[in-house]
């Protein structure tokens, strides 16, 4: 996580947007005595609640029912001198380098859960189950043969925090990993080869699993197209718990129908909540869930606790957690 000193004025007001705020509201006003916190359960009272109350500081958690541009909105409101991200996404807030706000955001916190979802997902899927869900409903006794994951090869497509706990999750059931990620690292154990992302088509083929762990940019939209599930195994499984858009999700229905790819896990996509009439509902071989990859029990609060630390940081001078570089 990356550290920032700070030197400048306590913070002593706060704005929190956040659907239900009793989720850590007595844990934050308890841990900040001296800090005044103005709850903002409605965006509708952004702008109000913003112009009344002046605060130092924005921390607001966005979700499903919960997002649009009052967030940007509100940690970019004059007076306001430090936004933190209730999550690791932080799209909503760019571009962050026309604005002197210090902006941080929860990258990690819930990376291990995400990871343990994405993992859940591959054994599913590799285990057949689906398959046996439905031989299940129609009373059928087949037993049906897998892979075993030891004899497989894993492609981790972004390697953050996320990324960073699958493939130690893999490693751990005997995989080998290779990743593509925007900036090659500093190799770590449980990952074997490591490639720039540019390098991605040339690593498809060579996966079983393809997980993906990338923020969406530009570069990162329907990075998974039709030409890039053409490369992939027909046995292959691909999991996405990163951004929607960052798979074409009609070329995923196509080459699921025709049997041209192994299986799918989806838990995010490109309109949500997901069209009634979306084909990716009856699509075989797919696992899809509402956007709940990370909705471990009281996620809220461990953002909220991660929000206090670096409160508490900012007062007593110390380095921020997660600040965010400008242009990013």
């Amino acid at each position: 996580m990356k550290t920032t000193t700070r030197s400048a004025e306590p913070i002593t007001s706060v704005a929190v947007l956040h659907s239900t705020p009793d989720d850590f509201r007595h844990e934050l006003e308890r841990s900040h005595p001296d800090v005044t916190f103005h709850w903002i359960a409605d965006l509708e009272q952004v702008d109000a609640v913003m112009s009344s109350a002046k605060p130092d500081a924005v921390f607001a958690i966005r979700k499903t029912g919960f997002g649009g541009p009052q967030h940007r909105r509100a940690a970019f409101f004059p007076g306001v001198r430090w936004a933190h991200v209730g999550g690791s996404g932080y799209e909503h807030l760019l571009p962050i380098e026309q604005s002197d706000v210090c902006v941080t955001n929860g990258r990690g916190v819930l990376a291990p859960f995400v990871a343990e979802t994405a993992i859940s997902g591959m054994l599913v899927l590799n285990g057949r189950f689906l398959k046996y869900i439905d031989q299940q409903n129609r009373r059928l006794w087949n037993s049906l043969a897998f892979r075993p994951l030891a004899d497989q090869t894993l492609l981790v497509v972004g390697l953050g925090a996320i990324g960073h706990e699958v493939a130690v999750r893999a490693k751990s059931l005997g995989m080998r990993v290779i990743s593509a990620t925007r900036r090659v690292q500093e190799m770590h154990a449980e990952i074997d080869e490591q490639y720039p992302l540019t390098q991605l088509a040339e690593l498809l083929s060579r996966a079983d699993v393809v997980s993906l762990h990338v923020r969406h940019t530009e570069e990162t939209t329907h990075l998974i197209d039709a030409k890039a599930l053409a490369l992939m195994k027909p046995e292959a499984i691909l999991i996405n718990t990163a951004r929607g858009a960052i798979v074409h999700e009609q070329a995923l229905v196509s080459a699921l129908a025709e049997g041209r790819l192994g299986g799918a896990y989806l838990d995010v996509f490109e309109q949500e909540p997901l069209p009634h009439d979306s084909p990716l509902w009856a699509c075989p071989n797919l696992i899809l869930s509402p956007h709940s990859a990370d909705n471990v029990v009281g996620w809220p609060s461990r953002m909220a606790r991660f929000f206090s630390d670096n409160l508490t940081r900012w007062n007593t001078g110390r380095p921020l957690l997660n600040e965010l570089a400008r242009g990013k």
